[in-house]
């Protein structure tokens, strides 16, 4: 009767036991009403019931029943319920063998007075069981960490909350926090990009429970980043500006921010202890600001002009102007930033921008260059145009003019002669044009190759004298080569390139020396070389008309001519020295002239050769054939060019020769005929390279690939007006047998015909 009327929950249980003597459930033998509305039932729905078949959940009960009913002791133990989410306080005491009396104290009211106060604070309460290391969330713990439950182990809350990388530091923590009873805090960011703040502390009430609270400080970490980024923003304006102020337009206060050290302090605008702005900058401009920039730099930063720019909606511009330090004038840039609105503040950030100003003024300067240099180049190519216009119509006119002579007097043999031989001169002159324009062309597109062949300098010089020597000679002046000072004469360079340096500087050393003058050209060999190689120097004097200082620094520039009222009396494109320049420079070279006006030039190349091998050397390239006197009667060969002039020109040389000529207008043509013929119908086949409807190239595959005996033996030789290695590598890509070039070498022609078509027997 006493327990059933207290209000204090008591209850009787027995602890049953397996056969080997371990606890397994206990039965409700007694229960007051107070215990059995602890779970909202009645005394006689759980009188009888076994308690772990009904509840389940914390196995400690159980435990401590057992050491009350069979060890006789008496147990005070704390504990939460999962399923009422509520603490208790129990005690557990003997009552008999197998029987204990335990009284519960429900004890989550501790909490209550300081879950009101973090609720106020914005941070939520949890309860932390040290034993099974659960946590019981309150409402507002749940709403700060995002949990959707109240009862949670440790574990798991530290891998909803901070994730499995954070949560190892904090499960370390909670480890220290159990063994040596000290408090626990942790911060950091989750997962989701929230800031959560833990505390735990051990509590007086109980040694099981301890209490903390967690805090979703996301905002307050937010706005500490922003002001972090804010000192940062300063910190930055600070490294690049040397001062830094504040100034408010509504009182005129002038707050110093920064300043800098040493001699950068110089250019403060006023002392700590000034604050007035108007004064202060009218002081700073009296006496550091250049003389004439004071005016504009007066009515640029006064606080009226300040407002009216901020009125207008210039949240952000700048002042430039000179300042003096020392004795010398800086470039200073003040820049004028406003404070969000509605602040009345602007931020005055000083810096100096003198190497700025320098490097803008040298940029200035190199596009005033680059402008002239245009400027200069239009021009020059203005007047290239006027000279070829000159230069090629003069040859052309020679071509015309005695073309017309020569019909009019067909019956004059010797006049005849002359005038196609005249005409040959002009033709060779009007091409060596045509190369020297396409020459730079395909050196400023990088486009042009090199050859490497072994080749004699001494026979290279040899050929400088044989080639200018009658030229020289006809003019009246002395031309003098030596190639005595060769060491190692045998080198490996492109010929064709080599020769066209030496015929671009002898020929206008030979050009611009009057009758009685003299041109010495010299071939040495200086030491100093890498081993394996050789360093050469050709030296091309002349005592002509020299050159003007001016014209020299613009020698190697595309279309200059000169030479001192020469020039209207020369024919060139004058790209002879630019193509000479250029092709040293690739050589690995370099090129000087020295020259005075009235007394000659002087130029000097120097040219990194390899010395050939003694297998290269034996190679070297015979000299030209003599022309091929051989009679080809019975010989068939097929011409394929679409140009009619051109295919009867050579039909008709052919013809000399006794070859039996038949034609094809297309390379389509050229195919069908070569197909509709026996094999070995044709001796050879002459291809023209660029066709309509089908290219020499393409054909030339066609024919390579018809099924017949002679279609791989078959002699094809491309004629060609490109003279350049990628056309040669086209040809020889395609099958070709051999190119020949336009205009066409008639000697060079019927030796590689010879050279392909055996004799008949």
């Amino acid at each position: 009767m006493t327990f059933d009327r207290s209000p204090q929950p008591f209850g009787i249980v027995e602890v049953l036991v397996d056969d080997d003597g371990r606890p397994y459930d206990a039965a409700y033998r007694y229960l007051n009403p107070a215990m059995a509305a602890v779970t909202d039932h009645t005394v006689e729905e759980l009188t009888g019931a076994l308690m772990y078949v009904i509840w389940g959940g914390d196995p400690t009960w159980l435990d401590h029943f057992y050491e009350a009913a069979y060890e006789g002791r008496v147990v005070q133990f704390e504990s939460l319920s999962d399923m009422l989410q509520q603490f208790f306080r129990a005690e557990a005491f003997p009552v008999a063998p197998g029987l204990c009396g335990f009284s519960l104290q429900d004890v989550t009211s501790w909490i209550v007075p300081a879950q009101r106060s973090l609720d106020k604070a914005g941070a939520g309460l949890f309860f932390y069981d040290m034993r099974y290391r659960q946590l019981l969330l309150t409402d507002s713990a749940r709403e700060q960490s995002g949990v959707d439950t109240n009862y949670i182990s440790l574990a798991e809350f530290i891998e909803l909350t901070f994730g499995a990388t954070a949560g190892d530091d904090l499960l370390r923590q909670m480890e220290n926090f159990l063994n040596d009873q000290t408090s626990l805090y942790q911060e950091g960011q989750l997962p989701d990009g929230r800031w959560l703040r833990i505390s735990l502390d051990h509590t007086g009430h109980s040694e099981r429970f301890a209490y903390g609270f967690v805090e979703d400080f996301t905002r307050t970490k937010q706005a500490e980043l922003r002001s972090e980024q804010y000192v940062e923003v300063i910190d930055s304006l600070g490294a690049e500006n040397f001062a830094l102020y504040l100034v408010d337009l509504d009182t005129n206060e002038l707050e110093v921010y920064r300043r800098g050290d040493d001699d950068t302090a110089q250019f403060a605008l006023v002392s700590e202890q000034e604050g007035d702005y108007p004064a202060a900058m009218e002081r700073y401009i009296d006496t550091y600001v250049v003389e004439e920039d004071r005016p504009r730099v007066r009515a640029e930063v006064g606080p009226e002009v300040l407002w009216r720019r901020l009125a207008e909606g210039d949240a952000d511009f700048s002042v430039g102007y000179r300042r003096l330090f020392g004795d010398e004038e800086q470039y200073v840039e003040l820049r004028v930033i406003r404070l969000p609105q509605p602040s009345s503040k602007v931020i005055l950030a000083a810096r100096n921008v003198t190497a700025e100003m320098r490097e803008q003024l040298l940029q200035k300067l190199a596009l005033q260059n680059a402008l002239d240099l245009a400027e200069h180049a239009s021009q020059a190519k203005s007047t290239f145009l006027t000279n070829m216009s000159h230069d090629f119509r003069t040859p052309m006119n020679s071509i015309s003019g005695f073309a017309s002579i020569a019909l009019d007097h067909l019956n004059d043999t010797d006049r005849v002669r002359d005038c196609l031989r005249k005409i040959m001169v002009s033709s060779d002159h009007l091409l060596n044009l045509v190369n020297d324009i396409l020459d730079v062309s395909r050196i400023e597109s990088g486009k042009l190759s090199f050859n490497e062949d072994a080749v004699d300098l001494i026979e290279v010089a040899e050929d400088v004298a044989t080639m200018f020597g009658d030229k020289a000679e006809s003019c009246g002046i002395d031309l003098t080569v030596n190639a005595a000072g060769l060491a190692h004469g045998r080198v490996v360079t492109d010929p064709l390139r080599l020769n066209q340096v030496l015929v671009n500087t002898v020929g206008n050393a030979v050009k611009f020396t009057p009758a009685g003058g003299l041109v010495t050209v010299t071939f040495a060999e200086r030491d100093g070389a890498p081993r394996g190689f050789g360093s050469y120097v050709i030296t091309v004097s002349d005592t002509g008309c020299g050159m003007t200082p001016e014209f020299l620094d613009r020698i190697f520039m595309p279309f200059e001519r000169d030479g001192l009222g020469y020039a209207n009396k020369t024919e060139g494109t004058g790209l002879g020295m630019t193509i000479t320049k250029s092709l040293v420079d690739l050589m690995g070279g370099e090129i000087q002239v020295e020259s005075t006006v009235g007394r000659g030039s002087t130029f000097t190349i120097t040219l990194p050769l390899r010395l050939a091998s003694p297998e290269e050397a034996a190679d070297e390239k015979a000299a030209p054939a003599e022309e091929c006197r051989r009679d080809f009667t019975g010989c068939k060969v097929l011409v394929v060019d679409d140009d009619d002039l051109s295919r009867e020109i050579l039909m008709e040389i052919l013809k000399d020769y006794g070859f039996a000529v038949e034609e094809a207008r297309d390379g389509d043509a050229a195919v069908r005929k070569v197909a509709s013929v026996a094999p070995f119908y044709y001796d050879a086949v002459l291809m023209d390279m660029r066709m309509p409807r089908m290219d020499g190239d393409e054909a030339t595959r066609e024919i390579r690939a018809l099924d017949r005996p002679d279609a791989a033996s078959l002699p094809i030789i491309a004629e060609t007006a490109d003279a350049f290695e990628e056309g040669q590598r086209r040809a020889r890509d395609a099958g070709m047998t051999a190119l020949t070039t336009k205009p066409l070498n008639t000697h060079a022609l019927i030796a590689l015909l010879a050279e392909y078509i055996p004799e008949k027997e």
